[in-house]
């Protein structure tokens, strides 16, 4: 007997990236699962055997998706993200038809095309109760259940019935990363300054680096890395920053604030993949 629910073999069919989780916690029930994440219904049906009734979630990169959290008041979550994005589709204009489930929790979580355009993936960005999610973030799909309270999952919208449309242009601008940090700007010039200064520039930024991602707090951790890793590797295509002597100083940092080694070392080489792409 197949132990795979029908809506995540839909899911499986329609591209997206899932890999099993405890519907006791927020844990994965196997490592790795940015990486692992697969939309192949035979490792996804061997899952379900081996982790009967597990919780389920998607992967937003490699799926063509990302997704907006929407938090409400509880025992969880104290801001209400409901009342922050009815606020601001007064204020902006209104979101399209999109697949959008309802957690178990009370919240919900609405589904966009993702065509490369930068997301921050911080919790409470860009106001509090709202949690964009994308890269190798993930968010809980239905039919799974609450950790806390065992409420299902479901779909208010599927996206079997209704296929994730293109954000408005004010969610993109919403969501978008804030500007670099303040060490950052202007940095770009420093290409005109004589060799040996702009290795003393580039080692500054670095310490610099270091100490925010080293201070930074959980929640913002992740984002913190992600953000000075992609800022301190213009300097690789210079030649005053070497790849490994960022992610090895930073690794250090990230180990000084308390991130898990796997979660940092793919926040490394994911923001480290994305400035290449975007020199």
């Amino acid at each position: 007997m197949n132990a795979l629910p029908t809506d995540i073999e839909r899911l499986a069919l329609l591209g997206w990236r899932l890999y099993p989780a405890s519907n006791r916690s927020r844990s994965a029930c196997i490592k790795d699962p940015g990486t692992l994440a697969t939309y192949d219904l035979d490792k996804l049906s061997s899952w379900a055997g081996e982790f009967l009734g597990c919780n389920w979630r998607v992967v937003m990169e490699g799926s063509g998706i990302w997704s907006l959290d929407v938090d409400v008041p509880s025992p969880d979550h104290a801001a209400d993200g409901v009342a922050a994005l009815a606020e601001m589709v007064r204020r902006y204009g209104p979101i399209l038809p999109r697949p959008m489930t309802r957690s178990g929790g009370g919240g919900m979580a609405l589904f966009f095309r993702h065509r490369g355009e930068p997301i921050h993936g911080r919790t409470g960005w860009p106001a509090p109760g709202l949690d964009p999610r994308r890269g190798r973030l993930s968010v809980t799909v239905p039919p799974s259940r609450h950790h806390r309270n065992g409420g299902f999952y479901r779909w208010l919208v599927a996206p079997w019935e209704c296929s994730p449309p293109d954000a408005p242009a004010w969610l993109l601008h919403a969501v978008a990363p804030p500007p670099e940090p303040a060490w950052m700007v202007g940095s770009v010039n420093h290409v005109g300054l004589p060799e040996g200064r702009r290795r003393a520039y580039a080692e500054a930024a670095l310490r610099h680096a270091v100490e925010e991602v080293a201070t930074s707090q959980e929640g913002q951790r992740n984002d913190t890395l992600n953000a000075t890793t992609f800022a301190l590797a213009r300097f690789i295509g210079t030649g005053d920053l070497a790849p490994a002597e960022i992610a090895d100083a930073l690794a250090v940092a990230g180990r000084r604030a308390g991130m898990p080694i796997r979660e940092m070392q793919a926040t490394l080489a994911s923001a480290l993949r994305a400035r290449g792409a975007a020199s």
